[in-house]
């Protein structure tokens, strides 16, 4: 398991800036639902990463798609999820939302993005031909999953 300081003061020098613009869109929007988490849950998920693969990687935070996998696999019964697994049509196009193109972005730069795809592989209840015609892999949701042994 990978050792992190997280003491209570873990807000008090974060590696982005966060706490500002959360306190600011509090104010502008307070009924809104936003949320965020703590530092120990995104490492608890990369100790699953690591714990998962022979490989020692390095301690670098899985990616956001990564965590919103494993969130909605806590909230949801059964998951879908599109091209985080390329497809035959995969292409170096980092996000959908831009037109930036660069092959780190689907085998990992500074994300363990290659362990992640693995782990998510391997826990895909989906057919292959999905994973392959469409890049979409079905995961079980946390409540459906019986870890007795």
């Amino acid at each position: 398991s990978l050792i992190h300081n997280l003491s209570p003061t873990w807000y008090a020098s974060p590696d982005y800036n966060l706490f500002g613009p959360y306190v600011e869109h509090r104010k502008l929007h307070p009924d809104q639902p936003f949320y965020i988490l703590h530092p120990s849950y995104v490492w608890r998920l990369w100790d699953v990463i690591q714990g998962n693969t022979q490989e020692n990687i390095q301690p670098n935070p899985p990616s956001s798609g990564f965590i919103g996998i494993l969130l909605m696999m806590a909230l949801c019964e059964q998951v879908h999820v599109y091209e985080y697994i390329p497809s035959m049509r995969q292409t170096d196009l980092c996000h959908y939302h831009e037109r930036y193109y660069d092959a780190a972005c689907t085998l990992g730069a500074y994300h363990p993005l290659l362990f992640e795809k693995s782990l998510i592989q391997r826990i895909n209840t989906g057919p292959e031909s999905d994973l392959r015609r469409k890049g979409r892999v079905t995961l079980p949701g946390f409540s459906t999953v019986n870890c007795d042994i």
